[in-house]
């Protein structure tokens, strides 16, 4: 009975509590299965790359990206991926040894994500991430220190100071600096960690503008008196003042802190200490702002006559321009890797330029009011615009659609990322200062160890033979070995044809363990000049991956005399599709020692190492002569009686040459008893006693 109690108590807690049903698993822990890292994918055999992961349901979600960079930037492979595995095609992501593969479980931002900090009675003019992004540093009437995870009316806590009119605030890289500059005529320094103030340096009129370098020890500000000065803390003695020579409307240093941009009537660029200015002064009507491209080589300008220009920062050479007739430009900002310029424009519009080329790339549309600030997220994927329509606007670059509208109360006048690219800072004359949840939020995720996509490394073979020492007639074997092998099964090569070449007049092929030997017939000039056939060799065979004995040969050796020749490898052909491989040859030698002559006689071998040779046979109408010559030669046969006199004499026909075979028959008559038959040719001479006589 207690048993069915609890079950029709359990059926009603799910009729009465539907979201316990069907619920995606997400309490496992999302793991990379796939690649793992210290995987070397070789560009020649892989075109994909299987991405597998666990923990999650098959029906989850996940977003997956990929890095060259070891994980500094990120490129986004998939927002939606499912069912455990994806397949990422990595043609065209480039080589490097330092990829890594994330995947991510995300959820849409919520309202109560968004924080919103209110309580400071003025417009809040600035405001600033801390390193960590834990912290906001905000300035209106006081400057204010906030959690960024919590919505609060009052700070957790306020820097020290006179109340006053604060129009700029930083907090440097390093954390160990906030500074902030007010219209009480004063720049002051903070410490970072413990908030109290280190020192207040005194201006002749309102501190409008303050930069600081990520060290926390090079401070410029920007007055009202026109001047940029330059602190090298903790001096409170300006290291230099810079005059802008007419109204000063913006200051910009560079990414190194090491150069200053004053926008007035013209545009100058000084440096940390006193000198002379480089200028740029080919906007008509004043440079009303300005930014540094992120590695400090370029410097794009605005202009009040709506125009744009791009300089060599170190020159001033102007390398583009463009112009907006309709309307004015009011901000400037680049992409982190400094291949786009943001421009906002006072016609309600944000354009994007090829910093390059000074292209026009899009035009982001949706305001009501001129953009006041202009900024990229840190993977250049997404840019935010301030805009006096008491919105800020989130686009998606790559598509134009405007992924998020941020509502203020009044104009807003500041919008910044946080590291990550993710939460967007704003501030807005209303009197907040709010954090926008603008992409999605990470529930949990795991990234892959660097792993390597690269083209196969060069391959290598060395094919070698071997050598002998043997006297003539003697038989050896040679062997042919691959070796010093390296990465051959990246090579995608098939088969390996080599050519061998050796003297043979020195040795005679008898026999080989390779099938399928090409005899290339060859052509030489003799010392005497005379053109003699030559036999190289040819063998193919599928290409082993590692050192290996290839196959044999055997010779005969057919002239001594310490005569030294080597079976050479001089070509090797590689047959396959693969990027190939590079090769060596080496051999040893072989000597060949005795005498190959009988006494007086021409050698006993041709220059093919074959012996000429001559045989008879008695027959009804004569002596039957044949004769198999050696080489592809002019041969002559002569007969003499026991007197030493030519009885009978012929040569040998082109066809005869050129088949090798000479047959004869000589006439009775032309012998009665013993005679000689003599075979000559250019390199052999042979001779055979014959018997008989008329019959």
């Amino acid at each position: 009975m207690t048993l069915l109690r609890l079950g029709i108590a359990l059926i009603l807690a799910l009729l009465i509590s539907p979201a316990l049903v069907a619920q995606p698993d997400t309490t496992g822990v999302l793991r990379l299965i796939e690649p793992l890292g210290g995987e070397v994918y070789y560009t020649s055999r892989v075109t994909e790359i299987t991405i597998r992961w666990s923990g999650v349901d098959d029906t989850v979600a996940v977003r997956l990206d990929y890095s060259s960079n070891n994980g500094l930037s990120w490129v986004k492979l998939a927002d939606s991926a499912r069912g455990g595995s994806y397949v990422w095609d990595i043609r065209s992501a480039g080589l490097s040894s330092f990829f890594r593969v994330r995947v991510t479980q995300l959820r849409p931002p919520r309202a109560e994500d968004n924080i919103v900090y209110s309580g400071h009675g003025n417009p809040v003019t600035d405001a600033w991430w801390s390193p960590s992004a834990e912290r906001i540093v905000s300035v209106a009437a006081d400057p204010h220190i906030w959690d960024s995870r919590v919505s609060a009316s009052s700070p957790l806590q306020s820097l020290p100071g006179a109340r006053a009119s604060y129009y700029s605030v930083r907090w440097s890289s390093d954390s160990s600096t906030i500074v902030t500059g007010s219209d009480d005529n004063a720049a002051v320094v903070f410490d970072a960690r413990t908030l109290a103030q280190r020192a207040s340096l005194r201006h002749p009129d309102i501190v409008t503008k303050v930069e600081i370098d990520s060290t926390g020890s090079w401070l410029f500000t920007r007055c009202d008196d026109n001047r940029v000065r330059v602190f090298n803390l903790p001096s409170t003695t300006p290291r230099a003042t810079h005059n802008a020579g007419s109204t000063l409307d913006d200051m910009v240093v560079n990414p190194q802190a090491t150069r200053v941009l004053l926008c007035a009537f013209e545009a100058r660029v000084y440096g940390r200490s006193v000198g002379l200015p480089l200028t740029y002064n080919q906007q008509t009507t004043g440079v009303i702002s300005g930014a540094y491209s992120p590695d400090g080589t370029t410097i794009c300008t605005i202009g009040g006559d709506a125009s744009i220009h791009l300089w060599k920062a170190d020159s001033a050479i102007r390398l583009w321009s463009a112009s907006s007739p309709r309307e004015g430009v009011r901000s400037v900002a680049f992409s982190s890797d400094g291949s786009r310029i943001a421009v906002g424009m006072a016609d309600s519009t944000v354009t994007i330029w090829n910093a390059a080329t000074g292209a026009l790339v899009t035009t982001l549309r949706g305001y009501r009011g001129a953009v006041r600030m202009v900024n990229f997220t840190p993977d250049g994927a997404y840019i935010a615009g301030a805009s006096d329509d008491n919105f800020a606007r989130v686009h998606e670059i790559a598509t134009g659609r405007i992924v998020a509208a941020l509502q203020h109360g009044d104009d807003v006048l500041v919008a910044r990322w946080d590291r990550k690219g993710e939460r967007l800072l704003t501030t807005s004359r209303d009197g907040t200062a709010r954090v926008w949840q603008v992409l999605e939020i990470v529930l949990q995720s795991d990234t892959s160890g660097a792993f390597t996509i690269a083209p196969p490394p060069p391959a290598f073979a060395r094919f070698t033979t071997s050598g002998d020492t043997l006297n003539i007639r003697e038989s050896t074997t040679l062997s042919v070995a691959l070796e010093g092998a390296q990465f051959l099964d990246l090579a995608d090569i098939d088969s390996v044809r080599l050519r061998f070449e050796y003297d043979p007049s020195i040795l005679f092929r008898t026999g080989s363990t390779f099938s399928n030997i090409t005899v290339v017939e060859d052509v030489v000039t003799d010392t005497a000049g005379i053109r003699r056939s030559r036999e190289l060799m040819e063998v193919q065979f599928p290409l082993p991956a590692s050192d290996t004995q290839l196959g044999t040969f055997t010779f005969t050796a057919t002239l001594g005399q310490d005569s030294v020749t080597a079976l050479k490898i001089t070509r090797v052909t590689s047959i396959g599709s693969g990027p190939g491989m590079r090769t060596e040859t080496s051999y040893m030698p072989v000597l060949v020692r005795g005498i190959c002559r009988e006494g007086a006689d021409p050698r006993l071998y041709t220059s093919l190492g074959t012996p000429l040779i001559l045989r008879w046979r008695s027959t009804r109408e004569g002596i039957r002569v044949t004769c198999d010559l050696a080489e592809t030669a002019s041969a002559t046969f002569t007969m003499y009686d026991v007197a030493g006199r030519n009885v009978w004499s012929d040569v040998a026909t082109a066809q005869e040459q050129q088949l090798r075979v000479v047959e004869r028959t000589i006439p009775w008559e032309c012998i009665s008893g013993i005679g000689f038959i003599v075979v000559e040719t250019p390199t052999q001479r042979s001779s055979v006693v014959v018997a008989g006589g008329a019959q």
